[in-house]
């Protein structure tokens, strides 16, 4: 019971955090599975899929009916980013514990200067880059999903720490539509990641009810949270979680934790 609460309480907050900024909540997820309760790469990545997949669903639907989501991009991020779930997650499985949180650190590290120096350029108009188009084009928008797709796949993150830069840099969506547009693909490629774990025998179930439903309640949070912050401030709380994240990976593997 104690396990489980642990669980959802973790969830709910990687949950919460995640759906503010588009990004699903793995990236604080997985350190927690692989910290906290032991659980090995393709394991923590399959479980923390299972909290994505909640988060994904609950915030897009209070986006939709916000009417966040740009739904032409998010759609050909999605045509990506299935093929690419099913490759991640074959990946993971061939993958050794310390390259793995090398690599996740490695990952989060970089979106988390990207987001600081995007934070620090910001004009604070609600846009990212002065006349680009409010949309990407296709190719560029399935090639994300698609490398989106294996990144969530492999590291159970969902795929939006790819997702939300491409947008940030080959459009002018505004951040909370960016973010929205994020949840959306991660709504509907995550669970793909998820089956393909599970069928691997990577999620242990009844582990994953508590991650499901604090994924939900996040999820449910985060976009009202976010709709009352300014981009600049989610630009900060998300580099902060992300660098937190990486150091924790790191002195795992320095046996520091």
């Amino acid at each position: 019971m104690i396990v489980d609460l642990g669980l959802f309480a973790a969830a709910l907050a990687a949950s919460a955090l995640g759906s503010m900024v588009g990004l699903g909540g793995g990236f604080l997820m997985v350190p927690i599975l692989r910290l906290a309760f032991g659980f090995d790469p393709a394991v923590a990545a399959g479980m923390s899929l299972a909290m994505v997949v909640a988060n994904g669903a609950s915030s897009t639907i209070a986006n939709l009916r916000a009417r966040r989501v740009n739904l032409r991009v998010g759609l050909l991020v999605v045509a990506g980013g299935i093929p690419g779930a099913l490759l991640g997650s074959r990946i993971v499985e061939r993958i050794a514990s310390p390259i793995f949180d090398w690599l996740f650190a490695a990952l989060v590290v970089g979106v988390a200067l990207d987001f600081a120096l995007r934070r620090s350029r910001l004009a604070l108009s609600g846009t990212n880059r002065e006349g680009a188009p409010r949309t990407m084009h296709p190719v560029a928008s399935v090639l994300a999903g698609f490398f989106a797709g294996i990144l969530g796949g492999l590291f159970g993150i969902g795929g939006g720490i790819a997702i939300v830069p491409a947008l940030a840099y080959f459009s002018d969506v505004p951040i909370h539509s960016i973010t929205a547009t994020s949840q959306f693909a991660i709504a509907l490629t995550s669970p793909i990641g998820f089956v393909a774990h599970a069928l691997a025998g990577d999620v242990d179930f009844l582990r994953a009810i508590p991650l499901f439903l604090g994924g939900i309640v996040g999820g449910t949070l985060g976009p009202r949270i976010a709709a009352r912050m300014h981009a600049a401030q989610l630009l900060s709380v998300v580099s902060i979680a992300l660098v937190l994240a990486a150091a924790a990976m790191l002195l795992r593997d320095t046996h520091v934790l």
